[in-house]
């Protein structure tokens, strides 16, 4: 299959996080993303979901899969990274996101893979920053057209606090 040409959202992304090392089942994979010391924190997801998602992955050539035999049970399908999967997720891994909707989700995901590599969590850290503060001086723009106490003075406020906010966090060690 050749590589897809839309950008999946995130959480497709993230799933190839978990085929970075070794192929895996689909409910090796389910039983990791609902871990509630892991991702299970930030995310819900249902098992028919995830392996939605793993078939679109397929599709657009991330993942490549097989089917195991595991007499006496039925067979399993197996998902294995490719080269193209492998640079989209270390691409999406690396880069800031760029929707402050999105950050609870993608944000923390890609800081629960990055663990183990302080370096380039705290770099990720730093490029997001950077991203806010972009984001802070276009809300404050935005708010100062607005009468204070306005309906639209009041969104750009509670926009403001949000993403100062996760300025301070990304901040803190």
């Amino acid at each position: 299959m050749s590589p897809m040409l839309r950008r999946p959202p995130g959480m497709e992304l993230a799933l190839l996080g978990f085929l970075r090392d070794a192929p895996q089942h689909g409910y090796q994979i389910y039983q990791t993303v609902t871990d509630p010391a892991g991702l299970g924190l930030v995310w819900r997801l249902k098992q028919s979901q995830l392996y939605a998602l793993l078939t679109r992955l397929e599709k657009d050539g991330y993942v490549t899969s097989i089917l195991q035999n595991q007499e006496p049970h039925p067979p399993r399908r197996v998902f294995k990274l490719t080269a193209s999967g492998r640079k989209a997720y270390l691409d999406w891994l690396t880069s800031p996101v760029l929707v402050p909707r999105l950050i609870r989700q993608d944000l923390l995901a890609k800081l629960y893979f990055l663990q183990t590599d302080r370096e380039s969590a705290l770099l990720l850290r730093s490029r997001q920053r950077e991203v806010c503060l972009h984001w802070l001086d276009d809300f404050q723009q935005q708010a100062a057209q607005y009468e204070p106490g306005s309906y639209g003075w009041l969104t750009f406020q509670y926009r403001i606090q949000h993403i100062e906010a996760i300025i301070a966090w990304l901040g803190a060690e």
